[in-house]
């Protein structure tokens, strides 16, 4: 029975490593990242990002990105989350913002990578 035992609890363990990240986590990583985002802190942000989402802008590329989001809507103010969507290793929130130049409708996807809750995927739209 013995023998038994870590094979028995080697599905429990992978399971618990792929899990979506909890709300209070990926709130947590959003504040971060808007803090960040304000003081145009690029290495930061990239401390915040999952490696694949890393990888698609290298370099330079991922700090442009997150300085086009503020030159497009300015400094960040406040939000609340509008809705939590959570699936296999994903949490997905829908982020209701508000920047100097009006209100800003962003979703974060977030995973959980190396024991840290990292942003995935980040998307913004200037609500009508």
């Amino acid at each position: 029975m013995r023998r038994l035992l870590p094979l028995l609890m080697l599905p429990a363990m992978l399971a618990a490593c792929s899990r979506a990240p909890g709300e209070a986590d990926s709130v947590a990583v959003i504040d971060r990242f808007h803090v960040a985002l304000n003081a145009g802190d690029t290495t930061a942000i990239d401390g915040l990002l999952s490696q694949s989402t890393r990888n698609l802008r290298p370099g330079i590329g991922t700090a442009r990105a997150f300085r086009a989001i503020s030159a497009r809507h300015g400094r960040y103010l406040d939000g609340r989350a509008a809705s939590v969507t959570s699936a296999d290793e994903h949490t997905s929130i829908d982020w209701q913002a508000r920047y100097d130049r009006g209100p800003v409708s962003e979703l974060f996807v977030l995973v959980n990578e190396a024991g840290a809750v990292k942003m995935d995927s980040y998307t913004d739209n200037a609500a009508p």
